[in-house]
């Protein structure tokens, strides 16, 4: 199957593996998708603070992969912090009744979101104005170039009073809020909130928009990450419940092909596949045999043959011949028929034809005196033929035999 093509295969083996190494050999770029998974070490993964809460922050941090209302069904006590940290917070009307049963028993939730939709925007009058980081620039300059800064109100500690971002981060800030349940607990360099608090029933909402410093950039290799531990000291309860179901790069919503796609070494692969089965059909298209003719059967020509004899007799007018030809034949069927003697016609020849057969004795006679009449006759004309054939094709139908 290979001898023809085996250069074809070496030049395409070749060809994949060239590939493969020089994608191994590039390196990787930088991802900056803000996904805020537990489980991304990227910039702006969660991987870092995720563990910094484990060991850190609380005695039992719980991953929650459920709706609003099965937290709180699920809840029965008031030591649990809710943290939801996202591109965009979207929650329906049946979410936030769930979401305010869930503080007023004492519980604690911490929102980070550039945007906040439905239900939360209308509910609590919130908007927010954010501008998104660049990540165009070089990594130098996206990390060191400073874009805006943010600063506690009433700073608890010693810390740096102001915390600079670089060009990487989203800036974003409230723009309106219910001012009557909220207050503001951190403020940009324009004075615009970034973080704000309301107490509800025994517990408590704090909303921030800006969740890029929750990113793990800003908590491993940044000094702004004493904002975050600032921020991290308001939540005094045993449990944390880091919410992974509402998140937009929520893993367990991605299919098989955008799970290929977002990786570059599987895109890569998936592409030398397609091209390599491309080439593998064209040239396994060739033909690598002979042509293998076509062989007609043999066909049955007697009906043929007969027909042309038949007519060349009939166009010769030699109706004599014919009709002696299908008396012959007449008497060869009732020999094999009815297992008789044609060479002796009597009346007891006549007598047991008619009783085989189950045809009148009188047509029998008339039938076989007609054909020794016309075989006794010196010529025969056209009506003659079709006469004896009528009496034959009569006598077979009524035969019963």
């Amino acid at each position: 199957m290979f001898k023809g093509n085996k250069k074809y295969y070496y030049i395409l083996a070749i060809v994949f593996i060239g590939v493969i190494v020089l994608q191994y050999m590039q390196p990787k770029p930088i991802n900056w998708s803000r996904t805020y998974l537990k489980k991304d070490k990227i910039p702006f993964g969660c991987y870092a603070i995720f563990n910094l809460l484990e060991t850190n922050y609380a005695k039992y941090v719980v991953v929650n992969q459920q709706t609003m209302y099965d937290i709180n069904n699920q809840t029965n006590d008031s030591s649990n912090t809710l943290i939801l940290i996202n591109d965009k917070i979207e929650l329906s009307k049946l979410d936030l009744q769930s979401l305010y049963r869930f503080i007023k028993k004492g519980n604690t939730v911490f929102f980070a979101s550039n945007e906040y939709q439905k239900a939360l925007k209308d509910t609590f009058k919130i908007d927010t104005q954010f501008n998104w980081g660049t990540t165009n620039s070089s990594l130098d300059s996206l990390i060191l170039k400073p874009s805006f800064e943010v600063k506690y109100v009433a700073p608890k500690n010693n810390f740096l009073k102001s915390y600079v971002y670089p060009q990487v981060a989203a800036e974003s800030y409230f723009t309106s809020f219910d001012t009557t349940l909220f207050k503001i607990s951190s403020i940009n360099k324009q004075n615009h909130p970034v973080l704000i608090e309301a107490n509800i029933g025994k517990g408590k909402l704090i909303l921030s928009s800006l969740p890029d410093v929750f990113g793990n950039l800003f908590i491993v290799n940044h000094n702004n990450k004493y904002y975050t531990y600032t921020l991290l000291s308001k939540i005094k309860n045993n449990t944390i419940i880091w919410d992974e179901y509402y998140k937009t790069y929520n893993v367990q919503q991605k299919g098989i092909f955008q799970f290929i796609f977002s990786n570059d070494s599987l895109y890569m692969g998936y592409i030398m596949l397609i091209i390599g089965l491309f080439v593998f059909m064209i040239f396994e298209m060739k033909r690598r045999q002979k042509p293998i003719p076509i062989i007609k059967p043999l066909q049955n020509s007697t009906l043929e043959f007969v027909d042309v004899i038949s007519h060349v007799y009939f166009n010769s007018n030699n109706h004599k011949h014919i009709a002696e030809e299908t008396i012959q034949y007449f008497y060869f069927y009732v020999r094999k028929k009815f297992n008789v003697n044609t060479n002796e016609m009597n009346d007891e020849f006549y007598g047991v034809i008619s009783k085989l057969s189950g045809v009148d004795l009188s047509d029998v006679k008339k039938l076989f005196s007609y054909c020794q009449t016309l075989k006794q006759a010196p010529s025969l004309t056209q009506y003659d033929l079709l006469e004896l054939n009528d009496r034959i094709n009569n006598f077979k139908q009524k035969s019963i035999r």
